[in-house]
């Protein structure tokens, strides 16, 4: 198990960046429109991105989400984004940390990401099918989960949702009954805010309910347009001659909730609680459409892997350009801060309306865009 899960961490890193993984349906972020401000009244140099998520301020609004760790060769991929995490004041998340569970030697492969980031908001992973008895292996024990947090001085720990990706891998995880209770009982033990985070399916209004209910900090809506893990792992299921899994993936490879609804859902469902908006952000004008449409943080994996891997000064050069096209939709929306940006009228039309409107939610849509 330890060697399997260790070969794992390293194969998603290299299949992700040598393969086409992104999800075949749109994250639909054009069909969010923001009002345009003729005369903004906003000096782009004055605007402050600043957002307060769970207690701590964040100079962006930015996370680097949950990527990798758990294998040496990675470990330095997250050095180099605990570094930017530090140098801008985001928050960033460590991949799956069931490796280092399993094998304490490949702790240090996540603990870099505390040594080069001391003062950024860091976010511990253990996923949700781990939380309840495998087939492979029994359930994860409170004392492991607080093994995960301590071991990269975490602020937070966040859930994963991945059962769309337990089900396309080899390997795969693939009960599910009793997890709700197993997170009820995590959130009351483990000391730190629990978010809980769906991988690249989205979360809808009922689940957002549930999730709520079940006493989670955040929800991180994890919707679909981004990077799909269920293509990724069809490529670890072909390449082991797995080929009823590796089709499983393929055909779910389109599976899901796209991003913006899933903000409107989840922020109908759970409200109160701070939403992140990952999947299929791929620029600051995304950034800025989720975070009118509710979002306290935007986050994003593989465009912070692909930078990382090209160098430090591509990382800095994405991260940078990212920022400016955030600060020019502030101000072109007249939207000095966050705060200010998540009050501007939004208009939601295509498919994202079409969805939003059959499964009920028109009174929404026009709260939105009658700010």
């Amino acid at each position: 198990m330890s060697e399997e899960v260790k070969q794992r961490k390293a194969e998603h890193v290299s299949i992700s960046l040598a393969n086409d993984i992104a999800a075949p349906q749109a994250a639909s972020w054009a069909d969010i429109a923001l009002i345009h401000r003729a005369l903004p009244e906003v000096d782009v140099e004055e605007i402050d991105a600043s957002v307060m998520f769970l207690g701590k301020r964040l100079r962006h609004p930015i996370f680097v989400s949950s990527l990798t760790g758990g294998h040496p060769d990675v470990a330095a991929i997250n050095e180099q984004l605990a570094a930017v995490a530090e140098e801008y004041g985001l928050a960033m998340g460590v991949g799956s940390q069931r490796a280092a569970i399993v094998s304490p030697e490949l702790a240090r492969t996540y603990a870099v990401v505390r040594a080069k980031a001391p003062s950024a908001f860091l976010i511990a992973n253990v996923g949700a099918p781990q939380l309840i008895a495998q087939q492979r292996h029994p359930a994860f024990t409170a004392a492991e989960a607080a093994r995960a947090i301590e071991m990269i001085g975490a602020d937070a720990l966040a859930v994963h949702l991945n059962f769309l990706q337990e089900a396309a891998q080899p390997e795969g995880d693939r009960r599910a009954r009793g997890c709700v209770a197993a997170l009820e009982r995590l959130v009351g033990t483990v000391g730190v805010p629990v978010i809980a985070k769906e991988t690249g399916a989205g979360i809808s209004y009922e689940q957002a309910r549930a999730l709520k209910a079940a006493g989670v900090a955040a929800i991180d809506v994890g919707g679909a347009g981004g990077s799909s893990m269920a293509a990724l792992e069809s490529y670890r299921a072909a390449s082991r001659g797995d080929a009823r899994t590796a089709d499983i993936g393929r055909l779910f490879r389109a599976w899901g909730i796209v991003t913006p609804i899933a903000v409107v859902e989840a922020g109908q469902g759970a409200p109160g609680l701070p939403l992140i908006a990952t999947g299929g952000v791929r620029s600051g004008l995304d950034a800025a459409r989720a975070l009118a449409l509710g979002a306290t943080l935007v986050g994003m994996g593989f465009p912070f892997l692909k930078a990382a891997s090209e160098g430090e000064r591509e990382l800095h050069d994405f991260l940078e350009r990212f920022l400016a096209e955030l600060r020019v939709a502030m101000q072109l929306a007249g939207a000095a801060s966050v705060a200010a940006l998540q009050r501007v009228p939004v208009v939601v039309g295509g498919a994202a309306r079409e969805w939003l409107d059959l499964r009920g939610f028109d009174d929404a849509l026009r709260s939105l865009a009658r700010r």
